[in-house]
């Protein structure tokens, strides 16, 4: 078991070498050799006429070959870019070879020094035929993506030859995105300061409205109360008076009508029963009372109640509920 938990270790150790590897290899520099063999690929292109694929290849050089001779083909693009009619990039190039030299240490071979020469007879002759736009980091020091026509974009600041004519300018992206448009001559140069729209302002929050004032209700809530208690207690009468006059009926139905007694039962049984209708007008006039005082509480406080009244023969029974 030991044995396998470090064939596992090593296993994954070696895998993990081998991504290391292949993802540094996937951004390595290319080798001398290879770097030889493109620029040499690049030298058939452009003397076969054809500078815009010898531009390609030397661009491949610039960006993967060994540090040592990248700059070296910084002059070679300057010439492609010419050959091909991109008077822009050709400056460019040929001002960062100038910049590259005039950077290296000790004296540079007579070559060198040759290339250097003319790339700075080239530019010379070239600028005056351009545009030059700088545009400057903003004023609040935001970062500030930058697009000029067709170019892709990039952060300011920026220096950029043109060939003379109008161009779109975007800066930023979004809602805060500055469109304009500036147009360069000749000869001309353009300085611009990035700068983006402000940034749209936060409304204030709403505040809740204040809640209502309180007042006194119409009614005071004890007296609702009290007549919804009266109400339901005065419906012990009718309810003791039915029962009652139930028993006076049965004893009056257990007499033979042919007896003198049964019709006293029966007079009794009539009495109670009209006594036991009319008790009802109590716990009704209460219960009416009770609700119309509730009705103008909740009329006058402007809320809708939420109220179930039920009266019958042997309960009554009275619910509020105010919002």
């Amino acid at each position: 078991m030991r044995l396998r938990g470090y064939l596992s270790i090593l296993l994954a150790c070696s895998a993990a070498a081998a991504l290391t590897a292949w993802s540094c290899r996937a951004v390595a520099e290319l080798t001398d050799d290879e770097a030889t063999a493109i620029f040499n690929e690049g030298l058939t292109r452009f003397d076969a006429g054809d500078p815009q694929g010898a531009a390609a290849s030397w661009e491949r050089v610039l960006a993967e070959g060994p540090p040592a001779r990248r700059w070296r083909v910084l002059y070679n693009l300057g010439l492609a870019y010419e050959a091909a009619g991109d008077r822009p990039r050709a400056v460019e190039r040929f001002e960062a070879f100038v910049r590259r030299v005039g950077e290296q240490p000790g004296q540079q071979p007579p070559e060198i020094e040759a290339r250097r020469q003319d790339a700075v007879e080239r530019a010379n002759a070239i600028r005056p035929k351009l545009g030059r736009l700088r545009i400057t980091r903003a004023v609040s020091g935001e970062r500030v993506s930058v697009r000029i026509g067709n170019l892709p974009p990039r952060d300011a600041p920026i220096e950029q030859y043109l060939e003379p004519g109008a161009y779109s300018l975007e800066m930023g992206e979004g809602p805060r995105a500055v469109r304009t448009t500036v147009e360069l001559g000749a000869g001309e140069s353009e300085e611009l300061a990035a700068r983006l729209l402000p940034a749209p302002e936060m409304p204030p929050p709403i505040a809740p409205p204040p809640p209502p004032a309180a007042r006194d209700p119409l009614v005071h809530p004890g007296v609702l109360i009290g007549g919804a208690v009266l109400t339901a207690a005065s419906v012990a009468l009718p309810v003791g008076l039915f029962f009652h006059a139930k028993s006076l009926r049965a004893d009056a139905e257990a007499i033979p009508r042919v007896f003198p007694e049964y019709q006293p039962a029966a007079d009794r049984y009539e009495d109670f029963r009209t006594g036991y209708m009319v008790s009802w007008a109590l716990p009704s006039v209460l219960g009416a009372a009770t609700l119309s005082l509730l009705v103008a509480t909740v009329v006058d406080s402007q809320q809708a109640p939420k109220t179930a009244v039920s009266i019958g023969p042997l309960s009554a029974s009275v619910s509020i509920e105010l919002e």
